[in-house]
């Protein structure tokens, strides 16, 4: 997504409604989503197929893949140069590994998220990026904590509590965590198992994949599959729900912050982040910067307001880097072209280390 991309047709009240039931259990039955949302089954079928044909949303799994026992996540910064940068951001696209990718304009050309399954791994994928044969300059900013969870801050529609009507059905996702105490948050998980990260990547890919489906392509049996899809989706370490453009909910500037925080500060200075409704992820890093953020503003002229505001505010800031994300080409290993979401297929399945 980008500051001129086509965008998809703004979400009316029933799209956000319907949204919002997803967000609760992506899995959920159409009766269930229809009535969580107020609407008859058929219209919130009709409607999210719709979102979906348009590349407006997908349905989707995502992970805290540290807290999850799937990998370890790195943000980095990459100097490439303006005229290089949307070359390098495509190729980095491509690769199963990487999560996230975008061009910004400021003091970094390019950044990605990469996922690999330990911190060592980092010297050989940094080894790799380079454009025409050329090596670039690099920033390594390792994930050690994340304060947001998925689906559970809709852009421009601020926190949004679990309705008191949802049913806990099996395949709901469990309460987000409050970035305010850490409760919630979960812990260090132990290695996943080749089952569960079988799971995780096919349900990157569908999200609302069919249980039959999903137990052939893992190779187990459907009760196994469905005892180890319901334990990841209760315990928390695997969420399923709509990932959409921020620019179908009125979302049109998309900022990456980059902050360095006095270390006895860091916690107080995450959570008065994560808590602020334009901001979609939260993370603490090593390195430079030790705590990473990214926001969904209405417009660019929103940006002043976040930063004196918002970033001003935080408690024991030493530094802000704000920097605007041009072009996005990659979300939670989802293709973006044109600003909409490409149709996922077995061929471009995410590299779960």
């Amino acid at each position: 997504m980008t500051l001129t991309d086509a965008r998809p047709t703004a979400a009316d009240e029933v799209d956000r409604a319907v949204l919002r039931a997803l967000a609760h259990d992506g899995r959920a039955s159409w009766a269930a989503i229809g009535e969580l949302a107020g609407c008859s089954p058929s219209t919130a079928q009709r409607r999210v197929t719709r979102l979906v044909e348009d590349g407006a949303v997908r349905i989707i799994a995502a992970s805290d893949v540290l807290a999850a026992g799937f990998g370890v996540s790195t943000k980095v910064r990459i100097k490439s140069g303006a005229d290089r940068a949307d070359a390098l951001a495509d190729a980095l696209a491509r690769r199963p590994e990487v999560r996230f990718a975008a061009t910004l304009t400021g003091s970094a050309d390019c950044t990605a998220e990469v996922v690999l399954p330990r911190v060592g791994d980092l010297t050989a994928f940094l080894s790799t990026i380079e454009v025409d044969g050329r090596p670039v300059e690099t920033e390594a900013l390792p994930i050690v904590r994340t304060f947001t969870a998925p689906f559970t801050v809709f852009p421009g529609d601020g926190p949004r509590p679990t309705p008191t009507a949802a049913p806990r059905s099996a395949t709901a996702n469990a309460p987000a965590p409050d970035p305010s105490t850490g409760e919630g948050v979960a812990p260090l998980h132990a290695d996943a198992t080749v089952e569960e990260r079988s799971v995780f990547a096919a349900l990157v890919r569908d999200g609302r994949k069919p249980l039959t489906d999903l137990a052939r392509e893992v190779g187990r049996s459907e009760a196994a599959t469905r005892r180890t899809l319901e334990d990841l989706v209760q315990s928390g370490r695997l969420r399923i729900g709509p990932l959409v453009a921020p620019a179908l909910l009125g979302r049109t500037t998309e900022l990456e912050v980059w902050i360095s925080v006095a270390p006895d500060r860091l916690s107080a200075a995450a959570a008065q982040l994560a808590g602020h409704p334009a901001v979609h992820y939260a993370a603490a890093s090593l390195g430079r910067y030790n705590l990473i953020g990214q926001a969904f503003l209405p417009d660019f002229a929103s940006v002043y307001t976040f930063t004196t505001d918002v970033l001003g505010a935080l408690p024991g800031v030493r530094e802000v880097d704000v920097t605007v994300q041009l072009r996005t080409v990659k979300r939670m290993w989802s293709r973006i072209e044109d600003g909409r979401f490409v149709p996922a297929s077995d061929a471009s399945a995410p590299a779960i280390p």
